[in-house]
């Protein structure tokens, strides 16, 4: 069997992904000469390669941005890896509606931090969660099958304990105004439960009162009233000084929060 046909053949199955083993296989030939043979298709850009040994295929309306769009290989990119996963931070806020902005990369949160891919135009950020298998997602459709996003409340969870990855804590703001109305208080019940450092909390429950979403706000409170708090910076390394306390939820306000409207 020829390369092309290789392709052809794949792209009739739809798929649109194929690991360096499934080449060798079809082609019959060794791996220096498979590898030689792939090289050919992505000299003409029909075919990118994200990662050792997996590849994709480009089909024309896609050659222009050097590799496929990252929702579109991720799934398949991740069960090769055999690493759990969840589009996580801005890049899931999207799926809801939720980002007012465009991000330059599309994030994925994994279990250990892998070096980010850059695939033609499609910048791809790995950030690590040691419980990304037990996080609750929602799958979403792709042109090449379904994605696991996360929920809104791992959302809220995610950008409030770290801002830097949604593109700082004025953003992070802009993001819950338009999340927080579909924040189910019973699933951030069940987030505590992975993380006993409740710092998230804390945060996302002043950035909720600040935001006018009281009634959400006061369930977080509720949650917290029994629990033994510590002082927290609602911005992880900004100093605090002028020092500024919120004693309610025990957050020291050491930056000024600005969301878009």
């Amino acid at each position: 069997m020829k390369t092309h046909e290789f392709i052809n053949t794949l792209r009739s199955q739809g798929r649109y992904s194929f690991t360096i083993t499934d080449a060798e296989k079809a082609l019959e030939l060794t791996k220096v000469a498979t590898i030689n043979a792939l090289r050919r298709l992505r000299l003409k850009k029909e075919i990118a390669s994200p990662a050792r040994g997996f590849y994709l295929i480009l089909p024309p309306e896609y050659q222009i941005l050097g590799c496929l769009p990252a929702e579109m290989f991720i799934p398949d990119l991740m069960k090769y890896l055999n690493q759990p996963y969840y589009v996580g931070f801005i890049s899931a806020a999207q799926y809801y509606g939720a980002a007012h902005q465009k991000p330059q990369r599309f994030q994925v949160v994994t279990l250990k931090n892998r070096s980010s891919i850059h695939c033609g135009r499609i910048y791809v950020e790995f950030i690590a969660n040691k419980n990304v298998a037990s996080m609750p997602t929602k799958k979403f459709n792709t042109a090449t099958g379904t994605i696991n996003v996360a929920t809104p409340e791992v959302i809220a969870a995610d950008i409030v304990a770290m801002p830097d990855h949604a593109a700082g804590i004025n953003n992070v703001a802009t993001i819950l105004s338009d999340l927080s109305e579909t924040i189910d208080i019973n699933r951030l019940i069940e987030l505590t439960k992975h993380n006993s450092e409740l710092f998230w909390l804390q945060r996302l429950g002043y950035l909720l009162e600040f935001l006018g979403s009281k009634s959400l706000a006061n369930k977080i409170d509720q949650i917290l009233s029994d629990k033994k708090l510590h002082w927290a910076r609602l911005v992880s390394q900004e100093k605090y000084k002028p020092l500024q306390r919120n004693k309610k939820w025990k957050i020291i306000v050491n930056t000024k929060v600005e969301p878009d409207e």
